[in-house]
């Protein structure tokens, strides 16, 4: 007897989700969501898969072969140097000849060559020279962050320890690049690497993301 009773009960709930299923009607391709998915998947998701490889291999050459990257860097910087020299130096010869002045460009442009050439004669030595220019720049950089914090903490206003921080970073790194010049170069670089890797990872995992979308959509 029981049996018999809910035997119409079940009849009931399989029309209902007959129902339902018929309700449920594929989405047009010409529904502007659809389409507006569906492009944004055809233009995006080859962009990022692409965008991704990139950063993978740039990391991998940046990990693998660190002073390559380096001297290779020092050699653009050479290059650029030795085209903005002669420019300088074309324009002040140009100038001179106009009775317009131009014999600071002249030596400015001669200068700018001499060192894209030391740049690419001697990359590893360039390396170093730039090393010690930064040393002096965070120095003084770092004086000026910790005296404008002495005297937040005098004033007793601001968030001077964040200044302090910021003060101490910059020291540090103006003592690192001074004792390991060529070392902290390399650092950087594997910093470089390391964040491309991230870039990487964020590319894949918003091409999955659309991909998802894209699916949501067309079901």
């Amino acid at each position: 007897m029981a049996n018999v009773k809910k035997a119409p009960e079940k009849q009931k709930s399989d029309r209902s989700v007959k129902t339902v299923r018929a309700k449920r009607v594929r989405k047009s391709p010409r529904d502007p969501i659809v389409a507006s998915v569906n492009n944004m998947y055809r233009n995006g998701a080859p962009l990022l898969l692409g965008e991704s490889l990139l950063f993978v291999a740039a990391a991998a050459i940046l990990f693998i072969k660190p002073m390559l990257v380096l001297t290779i860097f020092t050699y653009i910087i050479g290059a650029a140097l030795l085209v903005f020299g002669m420019y300088r130096m074309i324009t002040g010869f140009v100038a001179s000849n106009n009775n317009r002045g131009g014999g600071i460009d002249v030596v400015f442009g001669l200068i700018n060559i001499v060192l894209g050439i030391l740049f690419i004669v001697y990359p590893s030595g360039s390396l170093v020279s730039v090393a010690y220019i930064f040393v002096v720049l965070f120095f003084f950089k770092a004086l000026r962050v910790l005296a404008f914090a002495i005297n937040l903490v005098r004033a007793r206003f601001g968030h001077y320890m964040v200044m302090l921080g910021v003060g101490l970073v910059l020291f540090g790194l103006a003592i690192a690049l001074f004792f390991f010049p060529l070392g902290t170069f390399i650092a950087m670089t594997y910093y470089l690497a390391a964040l491309l890797v991230i870039y990487a990872v964020a590319d894949i995992y918003m091409f999955i993301e659309l991909s998802k979308l894209r699916n949501l959509v067309n079901d």
